[in-house]
């Protein structure tokens, strides 16, 4: 084959979120369709697609690393074209043509299908610099092609785009825009697509799950899209993530208990309980609200696995405040919690605000968060020593050991089970006995099925 008649090669850098990794899939599909081949390294690469995470600026200078790196391959000759996309993009839009002169292309997240255009363009050695940041959004398009990056058994499936909610602390509405909601039928169909490839769980994913459909004709809910989902039968779990607290009602709750693929699992973001803070962040409920709420979904979900996120050092947030929501933590014991020390963002009201904490004491509250939360999860996870559970196996784990999960923990962000067994199946749901716990994961050996049936001694 002649070298004109190799198709070009791309490679794809992600950051961020899984919203951005479904992003990343949809552009990827486009570029494969339109005869690219995917390599892992961009230094193999004819052209390299950096799609970047701004929404705190810890993200932004993973971002901006991520794009020194690739440029630097540019400069030594190792691919011939550049494209910055995702939130960053968006965020900085020409900025980056001027501190990163590698780079060919800016595209924003509401651009993500000029990918391609942008690709051949480059290719046929067309200079211009462009930078388009005209419309935020992300792909929701259910005619594109799509190449999944996750594990075969797993996918991510993207149900909304934006958000209507204005946290003060928060950048993401003018990164990703308002709320966009896909129809049900549409989401369904996605659904059974990916379960016809073998997927046996999805994860739905937004901004704000529970928003879904406020903007959509009739104003179907999330409790509508789960029954509709739950009628897919060769899916095993769904998962729902990126729910948010104002918008959860009791038809949810019953929805989710008595579907039979939704897993027990909710990820919700509280960011604070003290009431000063929720007002200050503005988060339309009260401490009081919240505190019902999940005991509302506690007492509905049987066996339900918690997960949420906290903010600490946020402005105004004195010591009383942290001590309210260390003992919280402590009392209402949540299944996972990521903390984050608070980051100021020029966008958003929270950075002029008062009273901002000192960063040396916002990490140590985040620390000290942190420290009570892993005492909390050894202990809880000890208690289950000697517990026959489930769980979906995702791969090797080396030295006879498979990575596993339970139905109440989420692939990549939460903890694991590791477990002991031969023959085993990514996607294959197995029973196992829990033998060992540590902080965080839990260590189990696969138990044979149990019967039921009469057992026959002698001939």
């Amino acid at each position: 084959m002649s070298r004109a008649a190799i198709p070009p090669a791309l490679a794809f850098v992600t950051l961020g979120c899984p919203k951005n990794q479904v992003d990343s899939e949809n552009m990827l599909g486009l570029l494969v369709r339109d005869g690219f081949r995917t390599v892992g390294d961009p230094g193999d690469a004819d052209v390299a697609v950096v799609n970047t995470c701004a929404f705190l600026q810890s993200a932004v200078k993973e971002s901006r690393a991520a794009i020194a790196e690739v440029a630097a391959l540019k400069a030594r000759g190792k691919l011939r074209g550049l494209i910055v996309t995702g939130c960053l993009a968006q965020r900085a839009g020409e900025g980056l043509l001027a501190d990163f002169p590698a780079v060919d292309a800016v595209l924003g997240t509401g651009q993500w299908r000029d990918v391609v255009q942008v690709a051949r363009r480059v290719l046929e050695g067309d200079a211009t610099r462009t930078a388009v940041t005209a419309s935020p959004g992300g792909a929701l398009d259910p005619d594109t092609p799509r190449a999944l990056s996750t594990p075969r058994h797993l996918a991510y499936l993207k149900i909304s785009e934006g958000c209507d909610h204005r946290c003060t602390f928060c950048i993401i509405p003018h990164l990703r825009g308002d709320q966009r909601s896909r129809p049900v039928a549409e989401v369904v169909a996605e659904a059974r697509r990916l379960a016809s490839h073998g997927v046996r769980e999805i994860n739905l994913i937004g901004q704000d799950t529970t928003g879904y459909g406020t903007d959509l004709p009739g104003r179907p809910t999330l409790a509508d899209l789960l029954e509709a989902l739950d009628e897919v039968e060769t899916l095993r779990w769904i998962r729902v993530q990126y729910t948010y607290p104002r918008l959860w009602s009791d038809r949810l709750i019953e929805v989710w208990a008595r579907a039979k693929r939704v897993v027990p699992y909710v990820d919700m973001p509280l960011q604070h309980i003290a009431q000063d803070m929720l007002r200050t962040m503005a988060r339309a409920m009260t401490e009081t609200q919240t505190r019902e709420l999940v005991q509302r979904i506690k007492r509905g979900i049987p066996g339900v696995a918690f997960r949420t996120n906290f903010i600490v050092g946020f402005p105004g947030e004195t010591e009383e405040h942290f001590e309210t929501l260390e003992r919280y933590v402590a009392e209402e014991g949540f299944d996972h919690v990521v903390v984050f020390d608070y980051e100021r963002e020029p966008e958003t009201p929270s950075h002029s605000m008062t009273g901002q904490v000192p960063v040396r004491k916002r990490k140590h509250r985040r620390a000290r968060l942190l420290a009570r939360q892993q005492q909390l999860s050894r202990e809880r996870l000890a208690r289950r020593v000697g517990e026959r559970i489930e769980v979906m196996i995702d791969g090797e784990a080396g030295r006879g050991q498979w990575a596993a999960r339970t139905a109440g923990q989420a692939c990549e962000v939460d903890s694991g089970v590791v477990v002991e067994g031969d023959g085993l199946t990514p996607g294959e749901c197995v029973p196992v006995r829990v033998i060992g716990a540590s902080a965080y994961d839990l260590f189990a050996r696969v138990e044979p099925a149990e019967t039921h049936g009469l057992k026959v001694l002698g001939g």
